[in-house]
């Protein structure tokens, strides 16, 4: 199938030709061989490397910046408001709206990206609606923005911690630290963190361009032989021991689905040590900050006290005349 993508910045202000001109299962066949296998039975659970920072927009309350491999994302919390009265309801808890953006750089399949943005968004908004203490703020309405920098795979999970960081900094009470992680099946591999690569030959081997083909030894008959192939996206909050949110695509068995799940709970343990460092670290740096600046407002109402007692004594011409200094520019007659 012929693709043709938008080209920006050129001087041909036209479309040109994608590098992958056709997809066939061979080429999903020949990308899976290329790829390093990982162990049937991972051992090592434990993220990529991650880096994560809270406050990095000073001009809303809440905010932070992740990235998660290659996977950038950042997200900002709006102060809550009040909802408009033609239609608010009679709720007992406020209205949490989670909205996901791709920047214009961040992906080339520009077709997709409005369906793909719905959908993370309600998917994003169901995760983080068990986290938010939505009783304290009847009748308001919560917004967490989210902007993907770059995808290489697991998105939602990124998305989920980020928007867990930025909501703890902006001050608004939750239950618990939320964490989330990805781990998908295929061919009897399991793949921890996938790549956006990884996740896309999941799609296709979903839609049937993977699936192969074998013969039944009674019948003699060709059938389609159903191999395991899936992924599991899975928010926890460890303190409660609840599960957010699991969402799950593709075919998988019940002890496969638990042994999945497993494993993205161990991944999300060492994300909640992760996140809980960086908040840490913010908590103290913002202190820090606070006494910098009470040390500075002490300094300056001190000076403010001795220039009004000078004042005092010397009264207000002398002090006037006291403080004229003569311009060094200017010439003498």
């Amino acid at each position: 199938m012929l693709r043709v993508t938008q080209v920006k910045n050129s001087l041909l202000d036209g479309a040109s030709i994608a590098e992958e001109l056709y997809s066939t299962p061979q080429d999903g066949d020949n990308f899976f061989e290329s790829l390093e296998k990982p162990a049937k039975e991972p051992e090592n659970l434990a993220p990529r490397n991650t880096f994560i920072r809270a406050g990095v927009v000073t001009t809303v309350r809440g905010s932070a910046y992740m990235e998660y491999g290659n996977t950038k994302v950042l997200a900002i919390v709006s102060p809550p408001k009040e909802l408009i009265r033609a239609s608010a309801r009679r709720m007992n808890m406020g209205v949490l709206n989670c909205y996901v953006n791709f920047a214009a750089f961040a992906t080339g399949e520009l077709e997709s990206v409005p369906e793909r943005e719905r959908l993370l968004s309600s998917m994003l908004t169901k995760a983080m609606e068990p986290v938010v203490c939505r009783t304290e703020f009847l009748n308001f309405q919560l917004d967490v923005r989210v902007l993907i920098l770059d995808d290489d795979g697991c998105l939602l999970s990124t998305a989920i911690n980020c928007c867990g960081v930025a909501l703890v900094e902006s001050g608004i009470s939750t239950y618990d630290l939320i964490t989330a992680s990805t781990a998908c099946i295929y061919r009897d591999h399991v793949f921890l963190n996938p790549s956006a690569k990884m996740e896309e030959l999941l799609w296709k081997h979903r839609t049937g361009t993977g699936t192969s083909t074998g013969s039944d030894s009674k019948d003699n008959t060709s059938t389609k032989s159903v191999q395991e192939h899936g992924l599991i996206i899975t928010a926890s909050l460890d303190t409660f021991e609840q599960i957010a949110q699991c969402q799950q695509c593709g075919y998988l068995s019940p002890e496969t689905y638990m042994k999945l799940m497993d494993y993205t709970l161990a991944i999300n343990k060492s994300l909640r040590q992760l996140v809980k460092g960086v908040l840490t670290a913010r908590v103290r740096e913002q202190h820090e900050l606070d006494l910098r600046e009470k040390a500075e407002s002490a300094l300056e109402d001190q000076r403010l006290a001795e220039v009004i007692e000078r004042l005092k004594l010397r009264g207000l011409d002398e002090f006037i005349q006291s403080n004229i200094k003569e311009d060094p520019y200017v010439k003498k007659q």
